[in-house]
């Protein structure tokens, strides 16, 4: 997992379930100096998902809430 992966990873872990936004997960993980469009954080999402089922986890291990953001599924 690259470092950005394990930043989002971690900030869904440690989002206690709250929804977050794809504004919200670019305000955290990424440098205000050069932040990604909403697409490519929605493009990230999808890939770490993507990864994360290569190690076992579950197909809607992250849950896209339409329109909101996304979160972790609760196990």
């Amino acid at each position: 997992m690259t470092p950005k992966e394990y930043a989002r990873l971690e900030l869904l872990v440690s989002s206690d379930r709250r929804v977050l936004s794809r504004g919200g997960i670019i305000e955290r993980v990424w440098s205000l100096e050069d932040p990604p469009s909403e697409e490519t954080v929605k493009y990230h999402i999808k890939s770490l998902g993507h990864k994360l089922r290569e190690f076992g986890a579950p197909d809607d291990f992250i849950d896209t809430v339409h329109g909101l953001g996304y979160r972790l599924k609760q196990l």
